[in-house]
């Protein structure tokens, strides 16, 4: 990695500006480059001149250690300006012994959920022997999108000790690998539960979450499989969609779309087709 440094979080100002000037995002804002760039073991290897990648190594679902390139900037507009960056983040996974390296996504807390359809990310990642994997676009809900819960269900805001411990409990048994991502949202209080309470008992029927990552974007929204089909998804997304509105988005942004069933479920609520999306990994 010759001519390669650790950018701390000090130098977190000219990544931002780097990364603004490259993909236009600018919504984006310090604490969620920091978020996603440095922390859980995140680094940031930048050279002068050339730009900058970021990378951290986690757990897969399989166990087996994963590299994820969180983010990759250059300088310079064309495919070949990524090859130092990419070769970067590559050897420092090697030396932490990752199995394979992921492209957007990946591992939680990702600034993308893949990497854009067309980008020069894709173009380069493709030249260097990436497979493409999935592909899907991302949707874009109205923030006036509002629905009420069926008979029976009730959503609030996970902000309370027995709702924060509810939800972790839920998320544990039945969607450990949103954890992480779910515990974030209870920290920033984006986490809305819907609940039923057969025989008195709470019981978790579905969770929605938003801004975890990026602001305005959704995180997990989950809905448990005996309660599908009754509304209890278009209730959470409308409460997501409220917390939004009075945050001043005209859109909610939907990026992960799983199947053809969220696909259906986002065209009946009213929404409309995004940025498309491409997994990206290759073996080291």
């Amino acid at each position: 990695m010759t001519g390669f440094a650790v950018w701390g979080p000090e130098r977190v100002g000219e990544l931002l500006a780097l990364t603004r000037t490259r993909y236009g995002a600018d919504e984006l804002s310090v604490d969620e480059l920091l978020l996603s760039c440095h922390e859980r073991g995140g680094v940031v290897l930048g050279a002068d001149g050339m730009g900058a990648v970021a990378v951290a190594v986690g757990r897969s679902d399989d166990g087996a250690l994963v590299a994820s390139v969180r983010l990759v900037v250059t300088h310079a507009p064309s495919p070949e300006d990524l090859d130092p960056l990419l070769d970067a983040a590559e050897r420092w996974a090697a030396d932490r012994s990752a199995a394979r390296v992921v492209l957007g996504g990946g591992l939680p807390f990702a600034l993308w959920p893949g990497v854009p359809v067309g980008s020069i990310v894709e173009r380069a990642a493709v030249g260097r022997g990436y497979e493409n994997g999935r592909r899907w676009t991302s949707w874009r809900v109205p923030s006036t999108f509002r629905a009420e819960p069926p008979a029976g269900v009730t959503i609030r805001r996970a902000v309370r000790d027995d709702d924060v411990t509810l939800v972790m409990v839920a998320a544990a048994a039945s969607w450990p690998r949103r954890s992480d991502e779910i515990a974030r949202a209870l920290e920033h209080g984006t986490c809305h539960v819907a609940v039923a309470s057969p025989g008195g008992a709470d019981t978790v029927v579905g969770i929605a979450t938003h801004s975890i990552a990026r602001a305005g974007w959704t995180g997990p929204l989950i809905v448990g499989v005996g309660q599908r089909r009754r509304g209890v998804g278009r209730a959470l997304l409308g409460q997501v969609c409220r917390d939004l509105m009075i945050a001043e988005f005209d859109e909610v942004i939907v990026g992960e779309v799983p199947d053809d069933g969220a696909v259906a479920f986002l065209r009946a609520v009213g929404a409309a087709p995004g940025e498309s999306f491409v997994a990206l990994e290759r073996p080291i």
